[in-house]
């Protein structure tokens, strides 16, 4: 693991979206705590994830993004003021505490765009990591996914869904 002295939470811009693109594409690469496949492309994941539509964060560390988050409405319409939240660190990072910075972030970004809550809707069960932080959060675990992930040397496995207000 590279240091994590000081990494930088701050509202990305197009210039990071090459960055985070090839974040994306080496987390995805894992297989591991993301539901995406090798055939998804960048021109579809800017329409979802990596676009200015969405409250993006990165976390910067020596001039360089060391992990993002997106934030977006979990459903449309009358579902809208239920924020959903994704995040990744870059392996390299991984073991900082830079998610836990980006939730913080997230957090408090979600917040003053008017969101009342926030939700996870698949959180892989093997992801200790991430399930400690979200509980730090104070998430709450609310449902259970049987086998809702099918995850790469393991098989299937369950997937959570947490949430927790604003």
């Amino acid at each position: 693991m590279e240091s994590t002295v000081n990494p930088v939470i701050r509202p990305a811009t197009v210039k990071d979206f090459d960055a985070v693109w090839r974040m994306w594409k080496a987390i995805m690469a894992q297989k591991v705590y993301y539901p995406y496949d090798e055939s998804y492309t960048r021109e579809q994941i800017e329409a979802g994830w990596i676009n200015l539509d969405n409250l993006i964060g990165v976390a910067e560390v020596n001039g360089a993004v060391a992990g993002a988050y997106i934030v977006k409405p979990n459903q449309p319409g009358y579902g809208s003021h239920v924020a959903n939240a994704a995040y990744m660190v870059d392996t390299a990072h991984r073991g900082g505490g830079i998610g836990k910075l980006l939730c913080a972030h997230s957090l408090e970004a979600a917040k003053a765009a008017g969101y009342r809550a926030m939700q996870f809707n698949l959180v892989v069960s093997t992801n200790t990591a991430a399930i400690r932080t979200w509980e730090s959060f104070g998430f709450n675990r609310i449902g259970v996914v049987p086998e809702g992930f099918f995850q790469e040397g393991v098989g299937y496995v369950d997937a959570y869904i947490f949430h927790r207000f604003l």
